[in-house]
């Protein structure tokens, strides 16, 4: 018995109800996260955007002092969520972008329906958990990604 090589186009059709099939109507969705560190004012900056472009918003005399913090330095595999906006992960997992920080200790920007852009800026001290909870959300894997989608956008209709 010969087992096929290639996938005929029939058995490819049912591979739309597969978990990626579900998650290709989402394809041009993108999340773009980026952090910034500053010694001297002992501060983190979680900046997530659905545009890089926006990062040059952090070129402001405010925040002169940070530096971004490269991906192999924060030991992330990527800065980025596939399948995803802004907006549907700050509504599915928080403003505080499920890290237990101190509310005293964290300052949130939400210009994300204004300008497609949300700030977190915590203490340096709470790095570690920040880059933790950074790992945990650019390796969600896609069965949870869909299910914050579909929540999301349930509550939206």
């Amino acid at each position: 018995m010969k087992i096929p090589l290639k996938k005929t186009k029939e058995a490819r059709k049912g591979d739309d109800d597969s978990l990626f099939g579900l998650l290709s109507s989402y394809k041009s969705y993108n999340t773009y996260i980026s952090l910034f560190i500053s010694e001297t004012e002992s501060s983190v900056i979680v900046f997530v955007t659905d545009n890089p472009k926006k990062w040059s918003l952090m070129t402001d005399e405010k925040y002169a002092s940070f530096r971004p913090l490269r991906r192999l330095e924060a030991g992330l595999p990527r800065l980025s969520v596939k399948y995803m906006l802004p907006e549907h992960l700050i509504k599915s997992i928080g403003p505080m972008l499920g890290m237990k920080l101190p509310s005293n200790r964290v300052t949130i920007i939400n210009n994300i329906d204004s300008g497609g852009y949300f700030i977190l800026e915590t203490s340096s001290k709470f790095l570690p958990e920040v880059l933790q909870n950074m790992k945990k959300i650019v390796t969600m894997p896609p069965q949870k990604k869909y299910e914050m989608l579909e929540k999301c956008l349930a509550e939206n209709a």
